[in-house]
C-alpha cells in the first residue's frame, strides 16, 4: 500500500493545523503529545522515502527521523542566531518543514506501508523465542522497579550506594538472556527492538535515581533552554550549543511539555533509538547473510565499552552521539550506499551542537571525502594524490589547536579563548595495563577491566582492521583519524592554556579530544568481536554458554564503571555530590530572607545548580552570577578561600566589593571536608545563621556596612 502525494498533503495540512492551533489557542499537553509525535513520525517517513528510497521501511523511518530532527536543530540554530526562537519563528518552522518535504516528495511514488502479515504458526522454536522474550521483559521490569524505588532527593556521590545488589543480578540476567536470544535468532527487527530497550535502561539510570537532576552542566543548559522557550532568546546570545537548545525548545513547544523533561530524555532516547540500528545497518554489509551470528548481535556488544559521556543530556554528549553515528554511517559511504553529502549535513549539525565534537567530525569527513574522491591512478596523478592525502593528514594533526587560536583572536571573551604555553616537561597521564588486587574480587575485576578498556579497544581494533581490510575499502581511515586526534590531544594538552577556564578544569577539553579519538576504533573493534562470535557459533554448547555469560558480565562491569563511583582510595572516588532537596530549600530560604535586597551567595556548585534550577539566571553583577559557580569565576574563588583556608570577613568583603553588594551569604554542606571546623569558624564572624534540614547545611548571613 502506498500513501501518494494528495493524501500526504491532506495529512500534512491536518497535522500542521492541529499543531499551530494548539500552539496559539488551546495549549493542551494532550493534543501536543498526540499531534507532536504524529508530525515527527509522518514527516520522518516522507524524508526517509526521499533520501533512502531503496532502503527498507525501518531504515527509511529511522534515518528520516534522524535527518528531520537534525534539520530542526540546524534551521533552529540559524533562526536563533539571526533572529530568535519565539512562538512565531517556531510556528514558521512547523509550516516550513512540510512545504520543503512536499516539494521534494512530489516526484516520489508515495510512502510505502507494509501490510503483508503472515499467520503465526505455533512451533517449538516460537515457544522458546516467546519464553526468552518474556523472561527478558520480566527482568527489565524488575530492573525498572529497583531503579524507581531507589530514586532519591538526597545528596549522593554515586547511584551504586543506594541501588540494591539485586539490580546487578537481574541486569546481568537480562543481558545474558538477550545475548543468547540474539545469538540464536534471525528475527533482526525484534533483536533491535529488544536491544534498544536494554540500551535505554543502561544509559538512563540517572533519570530514575537523581529525582532533582544529575551533575552540574545539565542545570546550566536547562536554565538556558527555559529562558529561550519563555522569551525567545537569552542575552548575551550564546555562540555555542545552539543545536541542542533549538531542538529542545522546538520539541517542548510542539509537545507542550516541560523543557526540563525534554532535555533529560533527549540523549538517552536518541541513543536507544539510533545507536543499535546504526551499528546494525552499518556493519551488516561486512557480515555474511543467513549465517550465525547476524549483525544484530553487535549493537549489544558495544555496551561492553563504558559510556559515561552518554548518561545525561549535555551538548557535548549529544554531539558525541552524532559523531559516533557519523563514524558508523561512513561505512555505508565507503560502500557507496549513501552519499557523503548526507554526512556533511550531520557534521555541520554536530558543529552547531558543540564545536569540540564538531571539529573532529569535520576533520574526519574531510579525510573521508579525499579518500572517496581521489581513487588510485597512475603516474603524476598518483603522486599528486599521495601528496594531497599526506598534506591533508599533516594539517589535520594540528587543526584543533589552530582553530582554538583563531577563535581566541576573534572572540577574546569566549570560553575557548586560549593562550599559548610551553611546558617544562611533557608527561602524559596515560598508564600501562594494570591489575587491581585489593582482595575484593568483584571490585578488582571491575576496575581491572575498566582501566584496561583502552588497551583492549586498541588491540581488537588492529585485529579487526586486518580481518576487514579486504572487505572494506579505505578502512585505514579510522585508525588514521585516531592518530590525528591523538596528536591534536597532545598539542592541546601541553601547549594550550584556556585562560577563562578555572584551573582544575583546564584539562577538560584535551580529555574530551582523547575520548573522541577512541570512537574511531569502535567499528573495527566490533568487527573483531563479530568474527570471534562467528567462530564461536561452530563450537560446543558449553563454550557458547561460557562466553555468553562472560560477555554479559563485561556488559554489567561496563554499566557499573560508566556511572559515578565511591569505592574508596584503592579504587575510585567521584568527589561531586548531586543537588539535594536541602539545596533547594536553602536557595528559597536565602531568596525569602534577602527580599528585594541585592545579594551574593558563596556556596559550592551544586547549591548554585539548585539556584539555576529554581530561579534561572536571576541576577548578575557585572559579569558575575550572584551564586558562586565555576563558570562564574572569579566569584567561586572566594568560596574556595572560605572552605580551604578559613572563613573570614576579609574574604566576604572582597567578594562584596567585586560585585558591589553589601549582603553576602555563605553556605556550607554537611558532606564538605572539615564541615564541623568550617561551621565553628563561620559562627565566630557572624551571629546570624540558619540550619537547614537538621544540619544538612548551614547558611551564614553577612550584612556589611557601607
Amino acid at each position: 500500500m502506498s500513501l501518494r502525494l494528495p493524501y500526504c498533503i491532506i495529512i500534512s495540512l491536518i497535522l500542521v493545523a492541529g499543531l499551530i492551533s494548539n500552539f496559539f489557542i488551546w495549549e493542551s499537553q494532550l493534543i501536543g503529545l498526540t499531534f507532536g509525535p504524529a508530525y515527527l513520525v509522518f514527516f520522518s517517513l516522507m524524508l526517509g522515502s526521499i533520501f533512502f528510497a531503496k532502503k527498507s521501511q525501518i531504515f527509511k523511518f529511522l534515518y528520516g527521523f534522524l535527518f528531520l530532527i537534525s534539520g530542526i536543530s540546524f534551521l533552529g540554530t540559524l533562526i536563533y542566531y539571526f533572529y530568535q526562537l519565539n512562538n512565531f519563528s517556531i510556528a514558521a518552522l512547523i509550516v516550513f518543514i512540510p512545504l520543503v518535504v512536499i516539494i521534494f516528495f512530489k516526484n516520489k511514488t508515495g510512502i510505502e506501508v507494509e501490510h503483508d502479515f503472515q499467520p503465526v504458526q505455533v512451533s517449538p522454536h516460537l515457544l522458546r523465542t516467546s519464553f526468552l522474550v518474556a523472561a527478558f521483559i520480566f527482568l527489565t521490569i524488575l530492573n525498572l522497579r529497583f531503579l524507581i524505588n531507589s530514586g532519591t532527593t538526597e545528596a549522593i556521590r554515586s547511584p551504586w550506594k543506594i541501588i540494591p545488589f539485586e539490580f546487578f543480578l537481574t541486569y546481568f540476567g537480562a543481558s545474558a538472556i538477550l545475548l543468547f536470544f540474539i545469538f540464536k535468532s534471525q528475527k533482526e527487527t525484534l533483536n533491535l527492538i529488544l536491544t534498544s530497550v536494554h540500551t535505554f535502561l543502561t544509559v538512563s539510570l540517572v533519570l530514575f535515581i537523581y529525582k532533582i537532576g544529575y551533575g552540574f552542566d545539565p542545570f546550566i543548559h536547562q536554565a538556558t533552554e527555559k529562558v529561550i522557550a519563555t522569551q525567545g532568546f537569552i542575552l548575551p546570545k550564546p555562540f555555542y550549543y545552539l543545536g541542542q537548545y533549538s531542538l529542545v525548545v522546538f520539541l517542548a513547544k510542539i509537545f507542550q511539555a516541560p523543557v526540563e523533561w525534554i532535555d533529560k530524555l533527549l540523549l538517552p532516547s536518541l541513543i536507544a533509538i539510533f545507536l543499535p540500528a546504526t551499528i546494525y545497518f552499518s556493519l551488516k554489509p561486512l557480515t555474511q547473510k543467513n549465517q550465525l551470528p547476524n549483525a544484530s548481535l553487535l549493537p549489544l556488544l558495544i555496551l561492553t565499552l563504558p559510556f559515561t559521556s552518554f548518561i545525561a543530556t549535555t551538548p557535548q554528549g549529544l554531539a558525541n552521539f552524532y559523531l559516533l553515528t557519523i563514524i558508523f554511517l561512513s561505512i555505508l559511504v565507503l560502500y557507496r550506499e549513501i552519499p557523503i553529502s548526507y554526512l556533511w549535513f550531520l557534521g555541520f549539525t554536530t558543529l552547531f551542537i558543540h564545536p569540540l565534537a564538531g571539529i573532529p567530525t569535520l576533520i574526519f569527513l574531510s579525510l573521508l571525502n579525499l579518500v572517496v574522491i581521489f581513487k588510485k591512478e597512475k603516474g603524476f596523478i598518483e603522486i599528486l594524490r599521495k601528496i594531497t592525502l599526506a598534506g591533508s593528514f599533516i594539517l589535520a594533526t594540528v587543526a584543533i589547536p589552530l582553530i582554538f587560536v583563531f577563535i581566541s583572536f576573534f572572540l577574546k571573551d569566549s570560553a575557548a579563548a586560549v593562550l599559548l604555553k610551553f611546558p617544562k616537561e611533557l608527561t602524559l597521564d596515560w598508564h600501562l595495563p594494570v591489575w587491581f588486587n585489593h582482595f575484593q574480587p568483584i571490585y578488582d575485576l571491575i576496575y581491572t577491566y575498566g582501566k584496561n578498556v583502552p588497551f583492549i579497544l586498541l588491540t581488537l581494533c588492529f585485529v579487526g582492521y586486518f580481518l576487514v581490510r579486504k572487505r572494506l575499502p579505505f578502512s585505514l581511515i579510522y585508525i588514521s583519524t585516531f592518530v590525528v586526534l591523538i596528536v591534536n590531544y597532545v598539542l592541546v594538552r601541553f601547549f594550550i592554556n584556556f585562560s577563562r577556564i578555572i584551573q582544575y578544569e583546564q584539562q577538560t577539553f584535551s580529555q574530551r579530544i582523547l575520548e573522541m579519538s577512541f570512537y574511531f576504533l569502535i567499528p573495527l573493534f566490533l568487527f573483531a568481536l563479530y568474527k570471534f562470535f562467528e567462530k564461536l557459533a561452530a563450537s560446543s554448547r558449553l563454550l557458547k554458554f561460557f562466553f555468553i555469560l562472560f560477555f554479559s558480565l563485561l556488559i554489567t562491569f561496563s554499566l557499573y564503571y560508566s556511572y559515578p563511583k565511591d569505592d574508596g582510595e584503592d579504587y575510585h572516588i567521584d568527589r561531586g555530590y548531586s543537588v539535594s532537596s536541602s539545596d533547594i530549600t536553602a536557595v528559597h530560604a536565602i531568596a525569602q530572607d534577602a527580599g528585594e535586597k541585592n545579594y551574593i551567595v558563596l556556596a559550592n556548585q551544586m547549591v548554585g545548580a539548585a539556584a539555576l534550577r529554581e530561579f534561572g539566571f536571576k541576577k548578575y553583577y557585572g559579569q558575575n552570577f550572584y551564586y558562586s559557580i565555576p563558570t562564574g569565576y572569579p566569584l567561586y574563588q572566594y568560596y574556595l578561600k572560605m572552605v580551604y583556608d578559613e572563613p573570614s570577613l576579609a574574604v566576604i568583603e572582597e567578594a562584596a566589593d567585586l560585585t558591589g553588594v553589601r549582603l553576602v551569604y555563605f553556605v556550607i554542606n554537611k558532606y564538605w571536608t572539615e564541615f564541623d571546623k568550617i561551621v565553628e569558624k563561620a559562627k565566630k564572624i557572624t551571629d546570624d545563621w540558619t540550619v537547614i534540614n537538621e544540619g544538612a547545611l548551614y547558611i551564614f548571613k553577612y550584612q556589611l556596612l557601607r
